[in-house]
């Protein structure tokens, strides 16, 4: 009885060795089967490096097979043995596990590899053997080249370039600029750019705000374009042209990397714009002074002309009466004064519109006023007129004087013509900064004013009168809006009948 249950549990214990190898065996199968379907170049080596199992991908079972026992060594490229010892030696001595890339010509084409190396240790712990995977990334490698490759001439590109640009994450933060955003930045706002910063940090106040809400149309999906103006040292102007987009992480816009910037300096464009505008509407004003010119050629002169004309018929009929030729001589003369006046007044229009004394110097608004009140004091004192000055606010002009001098001139006269006949006329000057680049100078009084409903399209025409009870041509009005659209300002008038008038010059400071 003893005897048969030795012989069972012989039997069984051959039983399980065997189900134990018939596991093993198709645990092999399987590994193997899977090992040689592997992309990969897989050899296990023992520390000799002698080759103990090797699969390498497009090469025959046979042809490894007879590779078994050969030195790692004779079947890898000279070029990567070093590589290659230099990471077997970590794997054998310290037990490391070891990656690293390597290229060389294999199999007829230059390839590149990622490499593993493990270390297999017994039950002592000891590196019995190593495996060496190399899998193949040369398409990798050739795609992420193309794409340096692309990257850096985008980036050349866009470096060199004569625009600005700034890429910015979702955050507002500096992800990358070129040259001239860097430059710009210095020239602006005197700090340099720094990746990981934020825009805002380089814009204050209102341009802050209005980037933060051009920001969020950008990240909606909207292309943003809006103007920059920076006036810096000695009134200097800068302007740049802004556009914000999204950046992509492919065509398909899937999903948004960043926002980018570009900015375009149109500081050269904008002023050749202002010098379009200004010749533009230099062309109309001269358009419209020769309108005028002509009306006083068609009409002013050709009336003096036709009363001569008839005046000389009139002396050549009579040729007896001394004392009516006489009297015909004396209109022809009277009448030859009014012709010489017409003409002067037109020499001095045009010499005024050509812009000959356009010599701009500093000018002391005070010793302008002065010369003025020198030169019209008998009508000032014939007036009793008072007139109070304060330029505290502005006390210079850089500009072209003889104009400044004419200007005061002629309001000054007509605000003493136009007062009040029994009440003495005040005349208020002031000056005012009306912006960074433009003053305002008042000339206000305490006359019999003008009806600006009936009378302000043709304020400043050419030998245009509104009161007639007094002496004047019709010229002073004329010639201030002349010499103010010559110096690049500007004049707006406000008046009401027996209270008053006030006119506004706006002049550029330089």
């Amino acid at each position: 009885m003893q005897h048969n249950e030795q012989e069972l549990i012989e039997e069984n214990k051959k039983l399980r060795e065997e189900i134990t190898r018939l596991n093993r065996a198709l645990k092999e199968n399987i590994y193997e089967n899977l090992f040689h379907v592997s992309p990969d170049i897989i050899i296990q080596v023992d520390p000799s490096y002698k080759i103990i199992v090797i699969h390498i991908p497009e090469i025959p079972r046979e042809r490894l097979t007879a590779l078994h026992g050969e030195n790692l060594f004779s079947v890898a490229p000279l070029v990567v043995h070093d590589q290659m010892r230099q990471a077997l030696e970590k794997v054998f001595k310290q037990g490391e596990t070891i990656h690293y890339e390597s290229e060389a010509e294999v199999l007829g084409k230059y390839r590149h590899y990622l490499n593993y190396l493990t270390p297999i240790k017994n039950e002592m712990g000891v590196t019995s053997s190593a495996y060496f995977i190399s899998r193949e990334i040369t398409e990798q490698k050739n795609s992420e080249k193309l794409r340096n490759e692309s990257d850096n001439k985008l980036m050349a590109l866009f470096g060199s370039s004569q625009h600005l640009h700034i890429l910015m994450n979702t955050n507002q933060k500096l992800l990358w600029f070129n040259q001239k955003a860097t430059e710009t930045a210095l020239f602006l706002f005197e700090k340099e750019l720094e990746v990981g910063k934020s825009m805002l940090d380089y814009l204050q106040g209102e341009y802050q705000d209005t980037f933060v809400r051009y920001f969020q149309k950008a990240m909606s999906g909207e292309s943003v374009v809006f103007p920059r103006h920076y006036v810096i040292e000695n009134d200097q102007h800068f302007y740049l042209e802004m556009m914000l987009q999204c950046i992509y992480e492919d065509e398909a816009k899937t999903r948004m990397i960043g926002i980018s910037l570009v900015g375009v300096e149109t500081t050269d464009r904008r002023a050749n714009e202002v010098k379009l505008e200004k010749i533009n509407k230099e062309l109309i004003q001269h358009n419209q002074q020769l309108n005028q010119y002509s009306f006083v050629i068609s009409h002013n002169l050709r009336g003096p002309i036709v009363t001569l004309l008839g005046l000389v018929n009139l002396f050549e009929q009579e040729l007896t009466d001394e004392a009516f030729k006489n009297e015909i001589i004396q209109h022809i003369k009277k009448t030859t004064l009014h012709l010489d006046n017409i003409i002067l007044d037109l020499n001095m229009i045009l010499s005024q519109s050509d812009g000959r004394e356009n010599i701009r110097s500093e000018i002391s608004l005070s010793n302008e006023l002065q010369m003025v009140k020198d030169l019209l004091k008998s009508q000032i004192d014939f007036a009793q007129a008072e007139i109070q000055a304060d330029f505290q606010e502005v006390k210079n002009l850089y500009s072209v004087r003889s104009y400044i001098q004419s200007i005061f001139m002629n309001l000054v006269s007509n605000s003493i013509k136009y007062k009040k006949p029994t009440t003495p006329a005040v005349i208020r000057l002031s000056s005012h900064i009306e912006s960074q680049s433009t003053i305002r100078i008042d000339i206000e009084d305490n006359g019999i004013g003008l009806n600006l409903e009936k009378h302000n399209d043709a304020l400043y025409g050419f030998y245009k009168r509104f009161h007639t009870h007094v002496d004047g041509k019709g010229l002073g009005l004329h010639l201030v809006k002349t010499q103010v659209d010559l110096l690049g300002g500007k004049i707006e008038v406000k008046s009401k009948v027996n209270e008053g008038t006030t006119f506004s010059i706006y002049l550029p400071i330089r």
